[in-house]
């Protein structure tokens, strides 16, 4: 068997046609769904990308791992084997593979731009599309493309192997997408909201990429940053819906160059004979908000726009002549839904037995199988709850469970959010947050405080799971100094500052607030959460 496994930075299913968008995004991708598995309720374990694709690469949480952010102790990798020996139980999870005679190779430049030397230790061919390094090298698709376009010249007829692309164009800046702004814009409609009083209702909250400031202070009048977002620069501030509008324009057209790419890694395999006998996995490391609590483009809040994910999977044999309810998922979604919850991690043991590979005893990740065949999908139940954590610009995990999300912030960073329901009576006061995801998409009311039951069960979902974590038996292998500490939690003395310094916005706010208003209110966090970093 061969599987091609598209994934794409920063890419919300919400702005895919095979999941119902108005917009004409995704032809190619959408021409895969047709015979497709489509999961509608896929997240990943952990956020945003060092932890997103460690978790895929290790099918553990980012509280096993270690890897939980982008920086400090909290990005290194805990590897479970000692000396020259990997734990059986524990492998990387491509290696795993590897091990079992499938040919697994990777192009992609995200193992040198966040230091995840463990990620390509799990392929026998890593390989970096360019020479370039650092946060802000950033290759373009044609580049990824061109790569895997080379090791399928020299393996695309081989039997048994696991191809794995990575694109980085749909995380911003958008760039390279020119030519490909008017056809998204004359497809369809842009999504309603943020409408002119969400933006309203967002006034006045502190953090940077809001409402109000997007850049981060050095990025102020920085000629690096200006050359940057030359293409498409992002606003300072989004003063109106056309802000919203060229922002979405920007990351739609950027879906739709990435969509081309995919194309011609489709006609590759098709003239190397092999289409119809190769699998197509589509999904990507995390989302990106687009107005949700405030946020503009940036991956910086456990919640709905940053965690939920897409994952499509046409496998020959399985999903061939798939039957599609009519009234299955969003009205225009192409594909066979899932409503199902999964992690993305859950992938790699499905993946497994696909490949009749023995799916390791160590691994937090459980198979879909039964979801991909028709005669098994309506029994396939998919996980009770999902527990998702993040780890950048805020620290914090949320539960989505039975349609709802609630999010326990460990600490709010730069940010007093729109919603945020402030009352000295409730427990963790400011830091929580609770939604009806199928009433408010959008998470605009916060129900904390007017849901105590549903509360205080969600609750109880979070703390059980942190226990059950917490004292697995890996923990007594680890050195006595971190055993059984939450690696997110440990964090918190440094706070999530990697991309903005606090007292620099501190100071941005004091010298350009008439009330200070926003100053005060983001002086009141840091004084609530003092860390190394302020």
């Amino acid at each position: 068997m061969r599987v091609l496994v598209i994934d794409i930075d920063s890419l919300r299913p919400d702005h895919l046609g095979c999941y119902g968008y108005d917009r004409d995004t995704s032809p190619v991708i959408d021409s895969v769904a047709e015979n497709a598995v489509r999961f509608d309720r896929c997240f990943v374990s952990d956020s945003p990308c060092l932890p997103s694709r460690t978790a895929l690469a290790t099918c553990r949480h980012g509280i096993d791992s270690g890897v939980v952010t982008h920086f400090g102790e909290g990005q290194w990798y805990d590897n479970p084997g000692r000396g020259h020996d990997p734990d059986p139980d524990r492998p990387l999870s491509f290696q795993h593979l590897a091990q079992h005679g499938v040919r697994t190779a990777s192009v992609s430049s995200f193992t040198q731009r966040h230091m995840a030397y463990h990620f390509s230790a799990g392929f026998q061919d890593a390989i970096q599309p360019t020479a370039e390094t650092g946060l802000l090298a950033v290759e373009d698709a044609s580049d990824v493309t061109d790569a895997a376009l080379t090791w399928l010249d020299g393996h695309a007829t081989n039997n048994n192997w696991l191809l794995h692309v990575n694109y980085w164009d749909v995380h911003h800046p958008y760039q390279g997408i020119t030519e490909h702004v008017e056809a998204v814009r004359e497809s369809g409609s842009m999504p309603a909201w943020p409408d002119e009083d969400a933006l309203a209702a967002q006034e006045g909250m502190t953090g940077t990429r809001t409402r109000e400031l997007w850049p981060n202070p050095a990025e102020l009048d920085a000629n690096w940053f200006a050359e940057k977002y030359d293409e498409w620069p992002m606003p300072d501030s989004f003063d109106s819906r056309a802000d919203v509008e060229h922002v979405v324009d920007g990351y739609d057209a950027a879906i739709r160059k990435v969509d081309t790419e995919v194309e011609i890694l489709l006609n590759a395999l098709d003239e190397h004979g092999v289409r119809e006998e190769t699998a197509i996995v589509v999904t990507g490391d995390h989302g990106e908000a687009l107005g949700e609590h405030g946020i503009y483009a940036e991956h910086a809040l456990p919640h709905l726009a940053c965690q939920r994910i897409p994952l499509l999977i046409s496998w020959p044999g399985l999903t061939d002549g798939i039957e599609v309810d009519a009234n299955d998922g969003a009205a225009d979604a192409v594909g066979a839904g899932v409503e199902g919850y999964v992690y993305q991690f859950d992938l790699m043991p499905t993946l497994c037995e696909l490949f009749d590979v023995p799916v390791p005893g160590g691994w937090a990740a459980e198979s879909f199988r039964s979801a991909l065949t028709d005669d098994e999908r309506d029994e396939f139940a998919g996980r009770e709850f999902l527990v998702c954590g993040h780890g950048i610009y805020t620290f914090g995990r949320a539960v989505y469970r039975d349609g709802w999300m609630y999010t326990r912030l460990l600490h709010p960073g730069i940010f007093s959010l729109p919603g945020q329901y402030n009352d000295p009576e409730l427990p963790n006061e400011g830091l929580e947050l609770l939604y009806d995801l199928e009433a408010d998409p959008y998470q605009t009311e916060n129900l904390i405080g007017e849901n105590p039951e549903m509360a205080a069960e969600m609750r109880t979902t979070l703390d059980h799971w942190l226990t059950t974590r917490l004292s697995d038996s890996w923990y007594d292998h680890q050195p006595a100094e971190t055993r059984g500490q939450d690696p997110l939690a440990r964090m918190c003395a440094e706070g999530p500052y990697l991309y903005v310094n606090p007292n620099d916005l501190l100071a941005l706010y004091r010298d350009c607030e008439e009330d200070n208003r926003q100053a005060d209110r983001l002086d009141e966090t840091l004084s609530r959460f003092p860390c190394d970093g302020s």
